[in-house]
């Protein structure tokens, strides 16, 4: 119960959570081992109790194991059954994301009742009073943290309202979006992400998208998407001056949040959103190498804008990789072509298997873990 509560208060998109825990999509990946642990938990707990009854009865066991006329063994079956629902529909099912992300409202239900059950089954908790305090504590977080995010979240949510104001295609399958406010303009840093709701049908849940706009301009949001399901595929019909509801801005993937001024940035295709933002802002207290990998020039679409800016300031190298003619990037390369990377602090955001593969290789050259900064597009 306690993992499964510190499992609905991650994700809860609290930022004052993300100081503790270096941004949200660590509390993200926080989220996903909790909720896989709670559930293992869950699942073992009543087959090793139905084990003690094997050992006297295997209909005993079995009976156990069904609902009966013990009001909280039926509560912590009721709660095992939804989730393995939930997660049969989650890894066996080819579900459409607004379905999916309603079928998930019912966590709340299953967490509910496995309060019920922890709470009336005569355990530990009942009978130690500094435990039930903390369980109590707990559970009444993990439910106010659900009823927030889940039930009232378009009354309580703290939301900004934008207009759209362009959509200019700038490559294959990429857009890019210009937002203007309607009221109270978004403060944010350069490198972090907001989540997006057109209000156009068609187009009904929040996803996240990184700023690719600087943080000197707090006026115009921009974004650039690649299509890469079938949310995204569709934003290219979006309609000039529909309403958009914005949350954020979340993340602390910035240069500035590091002690080293001299960096490296590495994007992989879409991950340049980010560096796009950041590279605009960099001073002369800093020394940059942008590493840009494609698969074929033609999708390195956005390498004339950074070259520009890289033209206008001297602390920012851009380094274009395309990877049909050179191969993937390798961290003995980066090290080679970057002279070192003793006292450097290394900035990457790409595709899952590419930043997997990257941190790998640099961990294996000796850099310490907190000096590779990563983050992932494919959040949530």
């Amino acid at each position: 119960m306690a993992l499964f509560a510190l499992n609905l208060i991650l994700s809860g998109r609290f930022k004052f959570m993300e100081d503790y825990f270096g941004g949200l999509n660590k509390m993200y990946v926080l989220h996903h081992l909790t909720g896989a642990t709670a559930f293992v938990f869950l699942l073992f707990h009543p087959l090793f109790l139905a084990g003690h009854y094997i050992l006297f009865s295997l209909r005993q066991a079995a009976l156990f194991l069904l609902p009966s006329g013990h009001w909280p063994i039926n509560f912590g079956i009721a709660a095992l059954a939804i989730m393995i629902i939930l997660l049969i529909l989650t890894f066996y099912t080819n579900l459409h994301y607004p379905v999916w992300k309603t079928s998930h409202r019912f966590l709340g239900l299953a967490f509910f009742f496995g309060g019920l059950h922890a709470f009336f089954i005569g355990s530990d908790i009942a009978s130690n009073l500094p435990l039930k305090i903390y369980m109590v504590i707990l559970t009444i977080l993990g439910l106010v943290t659900f009823i927030y995010r889940s039930v009232f979240h378009k009354i309580l949510v703290k939301k900004f309202n934008y207009q759209l104001e362009q959509v200019i295609p700038l490559g294959e399958k990429v857009v890019e979006i210009t937002l203007k406010p309607q009221g109270k303009t978004i403060q944010f840093e350069a490198g972090q992400f907001i989540f997006v709701e057109f209000l156009q049908k068609g187009f009904t849940e929040s996803h996240p998208f990184s700023i690719s706009s600087s943080s000197t301009d707090q006026t115009n949001l921009k974004l650039t998407i690649k299509a890469l399901g079938d949310y995204t595929s569709k934003l290219a019909i979006l309609k000039i001056g529909t309403k958009v509801k914005i949350e954020g801005p979340f993340g602390r993937f910035s240069y500035k949040n590091c002690h080293n001024k001299n960096q490296i940035w590495i994007a992989g295709g879409i991950g340049i959103t980010p560096f796009l933002s950041m590279a605009p802002t960099i001073n002369d207290q800093y020394k940059i190498d942008l590493y840009c990998c494609f698969k074929t020039s033609a999708e390195n679409f956005l390498l004339n804008k950074l070259q520009k800016i890289a033209t206008q300031n001297n602390q920012l190298r851009i380094i274009s990789w395309p990877s049909n003619k050179k191969g993937r990037l390798k961290a003995e390369v980066i090290a080679e072509m970057s002279q070192g990377l003793n006292n450097k602090d290394i900035f990457i955001c790409g595709p899952p298997a590419m930043l997997k593969s990257l941190k790998k290789q640099f961990i294996k050259l000796k850099i310490p873990k907190k000096l590779i900064h990563s983050e992932e597009f494919t959040l949530l």
